[in-house]
């Protein structure tokens, strides 16, 4: 058994209801979890380790000296003498002597002798009945009482081992908090110091930008469709930068991010142009026609879209054109920037019986050596089908020989109808100087960027055409006719010619603007020749005349067949020609804007 060596006090009363227990170094039970106040003077005792012995009137039992075991009356059970021993009437049960077992009539259970059981009669108490004496008897009473002192006071040390030894665990638990206390400081402090430090920089970042902003912005955003400016990069007005990207090169006719670098003050910086588009595109609806079980693209129900960037058409919700019968349609607007418009348009479902009509069969005229566009100002209408393909037949034409053969086209709709038209091809050699095709739309090319707008109509297009090549162009009654390329690059360069100078400057404005033009040829030359066109903008075929003429009333804008030969009659069969070769036009003025 191990024995607890502790410190006790005298003078003080506790209660013994504790019964004394063994303890070892492994029992160490705590009977508190939670760090609560505990005064240890209101309990009646001091930490073991600095408590004071004299105040308390206790000895540590280490340490304690006869003196004191005398004046409590009782021994260190590991280290009492043999006076001790005598003068209480008990033996230490590992040390006692022999002669202390004769004394008090018992012996050691372990070391017993014959002579001592002969003494006191009786035997080891393994083996024989114990007989007491008187003097056993009194020297036992007197054990029992100075044993029931020992035990008491005994009882008493065990309660203050116990509540000295909850002491040193509420003493660790404290420590632990406050260690976990310095910890947590510790983290907050951290957390403090890093939400400082983040504040610090964003407050520096915020006066960097604010105060010491270099002079070009670092992006830029703009709307799909509009001009460009220098000053939407710089940061002040009067700043002096230019552009060292190629800003021409750069559409803003599609959505997206483009690099820009500029140079200011001899140094270049570099910006992001953002372009996006957020207005939503507009268009008016056209009603359609399509045969019983035919297929009708969403694009074929609208018209006029305008946007800045390209549109997308598709149905709400798939129509049924299985029965005859009308049906409403709704065609879903989206351009490039995800704005979306809808357009409700209605579709008549018969069954198709009637013929396409093929028109800008016009004659020909091509030269030796170089490419032949048959069908450039060839267009087909139908009541039901769109964007119907023409089939040429120019299996007679050699383009190497000249001379005059016959082409033929073909159109098909949808229902199966069919229609055909046919037209003459002149082969010719080419002229001396011969400017290609691709040479007089490049230059036509130039002049459409200073009259015209991208967010210009067909209709508003033509006229700017017009009014240039009447205005900018000077007639003079003589040029060469062989080639209408000739003739635009003539008008482009020298701005000066005839008629066929005009026509065909206006040709090849008409044809870059991708507004679908005719060549017209004055039918009656026994006088004169004359050349205009026919142009189409939406309407339907118009004549289109840009050569001036005196006298007044010559405005040939747009002009319906019954106004231009009415023109005609009145001033000497100017523009009279062959109906049969061309489109007629409608009866009434155009009204597409």
């Amino acid at each position: 058994m191990s024995r607890y060596r502790g410190r006790y006090r005298n003078g003080r009363e506790y209660d013994s209801d504790i019964s004394y227990q063994e303890y070892s170094n492994n029992d160490i039970e705590s009977s508190y979890t939670t760090d609560e106040y505990f005064d240890e003077q209101d309990y009646g005792y001091q930490d073991y380790e600095y408590q004071d012995s004299q105040e308390y009137g206790y000895q540590d039992y280490e340490y304690q000296d006869s003196q004191a075991s005398q004046e409590y009356g009782y021994q260190d059970y590991e280290y009492q003498d043999s006076q001790a021993s005598q003068e209480y009437g008990y033996q230490d049960y590992e040390y006692q002597e022999p002669q202390a077992s004769q004394e008090y009539g018992y012996q050691d259970y372990e070391y017993q002798d014959s002579q001592a059981s002969q003494e006191y009669g009786y035997q080891d108490y393994d083996f024989q009945e114990p007989q007491e004496s008187q003097e056993q008897q009194e020297s036992g009473h007197q054990d029992e009482t100075k044993y029931s002192f020992q035990k008491s006071v005994f009882q008493n040390d065990q309660q203050n081992h116990l509540r000295e030894r909850q002491s040193r665990q509420r003493r660790r638990i404290r420590e632990e908090k406050r260690r976990r206390r310095i910890r947590r400081l510790k983290i907050i402090r951290a957390i403090l110091v890093g939400g400082m430090l983040l504040i610090l920089a964003a407050v520096i970042f915020t006066v960097r930008l604010i105060f010491f902003q270099g002079p070009i912005r670092r992006k830029v955003t703009v709307e799909a469709g509009t001009e460009l400016d220098i000053k939407d990069f710089l940061r002040k007005k009067n700043a002096k930068a230019e552009f060292v990207t190629d800003i021409s090169k750069i559409s803003l006719d599609h959505v997206g991010e483009q690099k820009i670098v500029l140079k200011v003050k001899k140094k270049e910086k570099k910006s992001r142009l953002i372009i996006q588009d957020t207005v939503a595109p507009k268009a008016e609806a056209v009603d359609g026609m399509i045969n019983v079980g035919g297929e009708l693209e969403p694009r074929e129900l609208v018209t006029n879209i305008k946007d800045a960037t390209d549109v997308k058409c598709s149905f709400k919700k798939k129509p049924d054109f299985s029965k005859e019968g009308t049906v409403s349609v709704s065609v879903v607007l989206t351009d490039e920037g995800g704005n979306t418009a809808e357009v409700e348009a209605k579709v008549q479902v018969i069954v198709d019986k009637e013929a396409p009509v093929i028109d800008g069969v016009a004659p020909l005229i091509g030269f030796i050596g170089e490419p032949i566009s048959y069908k450039s100002a060839i267009t087909v209408t139908d009541n039901c089908t769109k964007n119907i393909e023409v089939t040429v037949d120019n299996s007679q034409v050699d383009t190497k020989t000249e001379g005059t053969y016959d082409v033929f086209y073909l159109a098909v709709d949808g229902a199966g109808n069919e229609a055909e038209a046919s037209t003459t091809i002149t082969i010719k050699s080419k002229p001396e100087n011969y400017v290609t095709p691709e040479e007089a739309l490049e230059e036509a090319d130039e002049i459409l960027k200073e009259i015209t707008t991208k967010d210009m109509t067909l209709k508003e297009k033509a006229r700017a055409i017009y009014n240039w090549t009447r205005t900018e162009i000077g007639y003079v009654n003589t040029s060469e006719k062989d080639s209408w390329t000739n003739g635009a690059h003539q008008g482009f360069t020298e701005r000066s010619g005839d008629c066929f100078v005009f026509f065909s400057t206006a040709k090849a404005l008409l044809t870059q603007a991708k507004i679908p033009n005719l060549d017209v040829v004055k039918s009656d030359v026994s006088e004169s020749s004359h050349f205009w066109s026919l142009i189409d903008c939406g309407d339907g075929w118009y004549h289109f005349d840009t050569t001036p003429r005196y006298g007044g009333g010559d405005d040939f804008f747009m002009k319906t067949d019954a106004e231009i030969l009415k023109y005609s009659k009145n001033h000497g069969n100017s523009h009279i020609f062959d109906q049969s070769l061309y489109p007629p036009t409608p009866t009434e003025a155009s009204t597409v804007e």
